[in-house]
Formats: C-alpha cells, structure tokens, sequence
C-alpha cells in the first residue's frame, strides 16, 4: 500500500475515532499496521481506541509499543500512564506520567493523571500538588477541577472539593459527575442552610436538564396499576436491603411491577431480584431518551426513581416525564430539584408535620417509617459484646471517612475523655495508612492517644461489616448525614446505635430507625445529648448486655421488619395518588 494510502486511510480511522465509531477506528488502524507495524501513529490510537472501549490490557500493550518507537512524546507516555492505572499497575503508571512531565513541565492532563494515581497508591499529600498544578495549567478544564474535587473529597477537605465542582460545573453545567459530586457534599457538610442546599440541587437539576417536558395526556389505569423502578443498583447494594422487601410483597393482583435496569454488571443479588419483577428491563448503554420511550410504551402508571444524584442515578429520564405520577425513594435523602419529580417519600420522623418544605416534591409521609429492611442473607448470628472479654466498651464507627467531619471527631473525642478506659474503633476501606495518621494526628489534638484508636483498613471492598460488629458495643453515628444502613446492620447485630437528630432528612434517618424500634432514649437532639446518651450507655453494662441479647428480637417484631404491613400501607397511598391524578 503508498504511502499516500495508508495517509488516507489513517484520516478515515480518526474521523471515525473522534466520532466514537471506535469499532470502525480500529479496523482501519488494523489495516495500516499490516502495512507498516511499526506505525506508531497507529499503535498508539489502536491502544487508545481499546482503552476507551475498557480493554486496558491490550491498550498497554500497544501504547507502550509506540513509546518505545517514539520515546521523547509526552502525550504517548501519558495515555500509557492512563492505560497502565486502568490496567491496576500504579507504579508503572507513575513512572510514565512522571516522564511525560519530565518532557512536558507543563502538561495538565499528566499532572492530572498523575495525581489520580497518586491518590490510589496512597500518596494523598503529593496527589492534590499534581492535581492543583492541573488546574493552575488549565482552569478552563472541567475535568481537571473534578478530579481535584474528588482528590480533596477523598482528603475529607469537603469546604474546598465544593469549590472545585462548582468550578467544574461552571465551566460545563450538564456535567453529570461533577453534579452528583457537589450535591453530595453538600450534604455532608454540618452548617449549611437545608433550604439553602435544596435550593442548589433544583439549580443544579436545570442546569443539568433544562425545561422538562411538560405533562402529556397518560392511558387511564387499569385494573392492575402499572408500578416502574428505575435504579442502577439491582445489585449487591445497600439499598436492595430496603427495596427487595417492597418487591418481594407488592400485591400482584393490584400492581404490575416493572424494573429498568442500569446495573453495569449482574450478580446473584440481580437475578434474584429479577425473579421478583413482573417485567424486567435491561437499559443498560440506552439513552435517557429512549428508557422514558420505553416507559411510555409500557404505560407505567407510577415511576419510581430510586438512586437520585448517585452515579449511576438516570434522572434524565426522569425530566422526560415519561409517567403519570413520578416519586423519588431510598437511593438519595434529599430533594431532587426536579420539577417532574412529584413526590419524595418520607416519614413523620424525617419530615415532621408542621416543618416548612423544602425541595421540589410534595412529600409523601409513610405513618411507621420510610422503609423497612431486610438483613442481608449473611448476616451471622449475634455474638456475644466485646465488653464480656475485653473488660472495657469499645465505641465503633464503619461509616464513609468523609462521612467523619471534624465536628464528629470532636464529639467521639470528648465521649472517650468521658469514658477513660473505653476505645474506639473505625473501620472503613478507605482507612489506608496516610488516613489513619490524619485520624490519629485528629484525635491527638483533642487529646486522645493513639493506643486508644483500633484503625481497621478493610482491604477487600466487599468484606462484611457484620464481622466488625462482633468487636464494637456501641455504634457511634455520623452528623449530619446519618448511616441508615450501617445502623440497622449493627442493631440487627445486637449493638445499640447512638445518633443525633439532624434537620434534614439525611440526618434523620437512624432516628426515625431507633423510633420504628422503641429506642428513643438513644436519639440525642442536641451535641451535649448524644454525648451524654453514649456516656451513660458506656457506664451500664448491663444495660449494653441486655441490648446485645435483645435487640435482634425487638426489631423482629417492629414495623422495621413488617414488610407485608409496610407495603400493604405503601400500596394503599399510592392508590390514592394515581387516582387523584386521573
């Protein structure tokens, strides 16, 4: 093949590459490579084409051709140094992107890279340079704010990740991630204004979507309403623990239940879900536009949202308004900001009667609770409290680091200053070591040795937690965004939950738990309450005796584990919903 050629046919291969016919790209790269297998103009897009398409193996291998072909080009070594992160192998992946900088001081992206992978390898100080440096290059690079916002969220330097999303979403207001990413700080962070935070997420929602469409003329219901939950979590996922209760019991002869499906990668925990639907449908790589055409022609009566601003979360479909009623439910505690979002559904517990609104859904207040639960299949049976063989109480914590604020650090500092002889142990899979010395340097300040601090790195992103609860005898909860879940893991574990009633639903989650269960005296409506409940708790150990005995029997028989009740009464208000809207 001339030269001339092969030059033609390596335009076509990267118009098709730019337009995302990767596919296509690659067959032509193909071509040239016979021709010429040394091309390193080839090597390199045909590697950066299978990168893209998730086949970081093969793309490393052909990368890496073309660098040592081409050695002193800093763009080759730093797509190298993507593929090899992606590929797993962080030192590798470093050292590239260090030589691209060598050769390229300037380079954003690689000092993005770098940065990213950095932060994997547990390098967190030097990570956030790269990453600043990044954005101090290119401040017009949403890409690069983000990723510095996720460096410094992961930093647990929530004040400044906020600015860096904003910055991101300035730049590009339809950024999804970036998006997800400042809504959800914001609700971790203890001062701000709740109608201020639901203010934001409907300016977010605009800028994400736009003018959703208006309401369109719906088929009448039929005899069975036609009920569609749309999530990309029908996986092993904390939230199943709340929905596969409502699955598992909706009224056949009055509900079609249908799920949209998004999960990425199927498990056990799909298929058994899958089992339970009326109709399931895999929308996994569909467009939000053509899910809400598939729910049109499915004809759902009721829409059920239940990831919100989460990654995988399709509120796009959503603002298509493609049902008659449309609620947001489980996946995200708080308001949507979508003005297609109808209903939120909460309890008297989080969203008392009488308290102003807020957001853009009417709320739909559930008399025993917002959800009910279901304990994972492997839960163990409750074993006896720490207390018995340590002679000491060892307060616990296995919520998300930035979920643990300098707030809650000074709160379970002056909680173990009241209680000398108690520990306290956190666990989490991000607990490497640089964080455990930031918890350590953290406690320290406020006068709490390391020797009192147990720091449990969960190395395997899907060990139980249930086995840490077999060391913990009081569960500390996290403020203002409680743990819903973990602390109906630990309850169920027979370990007693101390919370702090928040002002947001977010916050109010574990209370309205410990309500379900009859449990109110460990529900603390102020700073000096919940130190004061862990306390007294820590101080009576027989009290902690009899909830580990207890407390897996209580909450058997509470509205917490009456999962035909709950639905009955869920389907009971839904009913009226769809026929006040006909």
């Amino acid at each position: 093949m001339s030269a001339a050629s092969l030059q033609q046919m390596m335009g076509r291969a990267t118009q098709h590459h730019r337009a995302g016919n990767l596919e296509e790209a690659k067959a032509l790269y193909r071509e040239v490579l016979k021709s010429q297998p040394g091309n390193p103009d080839a090597l390199h897009l045909f590697g950066l084409a299978c990168h893209q398409q998730g086949d970081h193996a093969t793309a490393v291998a052909y990368i890496r051709q073309a660098v040592e072909r081409v050695p002193e080009q800093p763009v080759l070594r730093n797509n190298l140094g993507d593929a090899l992160h992606k590929a797993g192998d962080l030192t590798a992946a470093a050292e590239q992107l260090q030589q691209a900088l060598k050769l390229r001081a300037d380079y954003a992206g690689a000092h993005m890279n770098l940065g990213v992978v950095l932060s994997a390898a547990g390098e967190h100080e030097k990570a956030i340079v790269h990453s600043r440096e990044a954005t101090r290059l290119d401040p017009e690079w949403p890409e690069a704010w983000f990723n510095r916002g996720m460096l410094e969220l992961d930093q647990v330097r929530l004040a400044d990740s906020v600015q860096s999303f904003r910055s991101a979403l300035a730049l590009r207001p339809t950024y999804r991630a970036a998006a997800n990413s400042l809504l959800y700080v914001l609700n971790l962070l203890p001062d701000l204004d709740p109608a201020d935070v639901a203010e934001e997420h409907g300016c977010v929602a605009n800028g994400l979507f736009g003018q959703v469409r208006a309401a369109t003329a719906w088929p009448e219901p039929g005899a069975r309403l036609r009920i569609g939950y749309v999530s990309g979590d029908f996986r092993a996922h904390a939230v199943n623990c709340f929905f596969e209760p409502l699955l598992a019991h909706h009224d056949t002869d009055r509900f079609e239940v249908f799920c949209y499906s998004d999960v990425p990668h199927a498990d056990g925990v799909t298929a058994r879900l899958q089992g339970l639907a009326s109709k399931w449908r895999d929308v996994r790589g569909e467009s939000d536009e053509a899910v809400a055409s598939l729910i049109r022609s499915d004809r759902i009566d009721i829409l059920v949202d239940l990831a919100g601003h989460t990654e995988h979360g399709r509120l796009g479909v959503f603002a298509a308004r493609p049902a008659r009623c449309q609620i947001s439910y489980l996946g995200y505690p708080n308001t949507t900001g979508l003005s297609a979002m109808d209903y939120r559904i909460v309890d008297g517990c989080t969203a008392p009667d009488g308290e102003m609104p807020m957001g853009t859904e009417h709320l739909l207040r559930l008399v025993h609770g917002f959800a009910c639960f279901r304990p994972p299949s492997h839960a163990p049976d409750v074993e006896p409290a720490p207390l018995s063989r340590n002679g000491f109480v060892t307060f616990g914590s296995l919520h998300k680091l930035e979920k643990v604020n300098a707030r809650v650090i000074s709160s379970w500092a002056r909680i173990l200053r009241e209680n000398p002889g108690s520990r306290l142990l956190l666990a989490r899979d991000q607990l490497d070591h640089w964080h455990q010395r930031r918890l350590e340097v953290a406690f320290g300040e406020l006068g709490i040795a390391a020797e009192r601090l147990q720091l449990v790195h969960l190395s395997n992103p899907g060990q139980s937690f249930f086995r840490i609860f077999s060391d913990i005898d009081i569960l500390l909860d996290v403020f203002p965004w409680s743990g819903h879940t973990i602390a109906c893991c630990a309850l169920w574990s027979g370990v007693p939950v101390v919370t702090l009633r928040g002002n947001t639903h977010a916050g109010r989650m574990v209370a309205s738990v410990l309500e379900g269960l009859g449990a109110t005296e460990l529900i603390g409506n102020d700073g000096e309450a919940y130190v004061r409940i862990a306390t007294a708790l820590c101080r009576d150990p027989q009290r902690l005796l009899g909830f580990r005995e207890g407390l897996r029997a209580r909450m058997e028989t509470s509205p917490l584990r009456d999962e035909s009740g709950f639905v009955a009464s869920l389907e009971s208000r839904l009913q009226s919903l769809v026929r006040q809207t006909t």
